[in-house]
């Protein structure tokens, strides 16, 4: 059970980081901009460490390669 809620929430906070993303993206910034904004957001919402800054940092590369599917 721990695992399942565990998955829902980085799934929630990967949906979320995202959708900052592809607004950013789409204003036209920088890849390296949009990765120092989501660092600040991930820092402010969750206080997440350096470590896990970057395993979701590599998930949202890999979702906007299109190497990794976010389901809803």
């Amino acid at each position: 059970m721990a695992d399942c809620a565990h998955t829902w929430r980085k799934k929630l906070r990967l949906q979320e980081l995202m959708i900052i993303a592809r607004k950013e993206l789409e204003l036209g910034k920088d890849v390296s901009q949009v990765y120092k904004i989501l660092e600040e957001q991930m820092s402010i919402r969750w206080r997440f460490v350096g470590t896990t800054k970057k395993q979701y940092l590599d998930d949202v590369t890999k979702i906007l390669a299109n190497q990794y599917v976010l389901t809803v």
